[in-house]
């Protein structure tokens, strides 16, 4: 292993890259086990200096990883950056955390990775998800055909891919030359900790909704264990904030106040939609739950077997693999797996040379398809529900 230092540049101050309490993810912490000390973060860019300041004292207040932090600039946006980043500062990666409305185009101020690569051209990048905010899809394919004529090393965050279990499931599927016949995925919100933080999740021109920023991670789970979906089959049916059903007990804002009737979210989306080998898949997404976090299944039918992972946002993701021949479902879990370690690992590996780029397993061009699909359900959940709502007129 290299023992070159290994320079990073971090997008953002906020939990996506420093953890939080609602959820696993902190990309400086798999960093840190990662490189250890190789680590050298040269940069942190965010608009509050005050916040990022913060959150470097913390880490240089731990012994055991402040080395990594020492010369970490803080800069308010990629242009300072450049501007401070030279010589042997240069960054390797960046780990572009910002908000979905910064990047994924090529217009000035949403464009992080055009910003980025001109900026820095040997750059790689780990860019999170969802890839963008737009429903302009030529925009992103454009993002992704730039990307790939600079020859950048890019990896999206659908660490979920990274899984034992998911991983279990595929080669299931691959070596038993299993066609699949039925996707069924349930992913299921406790809202309590949304509804006191961060009003933007409930407001589509703030988050590009639920669909699109959170349920991303089981559609590109479907996408990547069975064939292509076909976009114009999809049909979907959704409970909305306006209907009986749609009233949550545990909002602790003015949702009422702060958020116009037409860019609230929908609180159940029940989608439906075909394969290309005549396979069906189905999501329902819901935020109904009060404790905890979330609870996710994805299930796999194919002739003779069935496959139910669940639980792969916990701490140890369970599968159940029923098999021709039997009755019974045989469970395995998973224990001491770290997916959002393995994302940063194979991705570190094919920027020091030491693996092939195969080992990311989510590229940008296939992410574009994971959006395609996501916004696909959203807007055939808007269009039903403005239909359903005329009729009540």
């Amino acid at each position: 292993m290299s023992t070159k230092p290994f320079n990073v540049l971090l997008l953002g101050a906020g939990p996506i890259n420093f953890g939080s309490t609602e959820g696993p993810w902190n990309h400086s912490k798999r960093l840190e086990q990662k490189l250890g000390s190789r680590l050298n973060v040269v940069g942190l860019i965010d608009r509050d200096e005050k916040r990022a300041e913060n959150v470097l004292a913390i880490k240089r207040a731990d012994a055991n990883v402040r080395a990594g932090y020492d010369k970490t600039k803080v800069f308010g946006s990629i242009a300072e950056a450049a501007s401070g980043l030279k010589g042997s500062a240069v960054p390797h990666l960046a780990i572009v955390g910002f908000q979905p409305n910064t990047r994924g185009t090529t217009i000035p101020g949403h464009d992080n990775e055009m910003e980025l690569v001109h900026s820095f051209p040997d750059i790689a990048l780990l860019i999170e998800k969802p890839i963008s905010d737009t429903d302009d899809f030529g925009e992103v394919e454009a993002v992704g055909k730039a990307l790939k004529e600079n020859g950048t090393i890019t990896s999206v965050g659908y660490m979920l891919r990274y899984l034992k279990a998911v991983q279990e499931m595929k080669k299931i599927i691959d070596e038993n030359k299993l066609t699949v016949m039925a996707s069924q995925t349930t992913y299921f919100l406790a809202y309590a900790f949304a509804a006191k933080g961060f009003f933007g999740y409930w407001d589509k021109t703030r988050e590009p909704g639920p669909i699109v920023s959170q349920a991303t991670h089981v559609c590109d789970l479907t996408r990547y264990l069975t064939p292509r979906a076909l976009l114009p089959s999809i049909r979907v049916n959704t409970v909305e904030s306006t209907e009986p059903a749609g009233e949550l007990s545990l909002l602790e804002f003015d949702e009422k106040g702060l958020v116009k009737p037409e860019n609230r979210i929908s609180r159940v989306t029940n989608a439906i939609w075909k394969y290309e080998n005549g396979a069906v898949g189905s999501l329902i997404h819901g935020i109904c739950l009060h404790e905890g976090d979330y609870d996710v299944e994805v299930m796999i039918l194919a002739d003779g077997w069935k496959l139910r992972l669940v639980d792969p946002y916990g701490v140890a993701p369970k599968l159940y693999i029923r098999r021709p021949g039997t009755t019974e479902e045989v469970r395995t879990v998973f224990t001491d797996d770290d997916c959002y370690y393995s994302e940063i690992s194979d991705l570190v590996d094919v920027i020091d040379g030491t693996a092939e780029k195969s080992v990311i397993l989510s590229s940008y061009e296939d992410a574009i398809e994971s959006y395609r699909l996501t916004w696909a359900i959203r807007q055939a959940g808007e269009k039903a529900a403005a239909e359903h709502a005329s009729l009540e007129r």
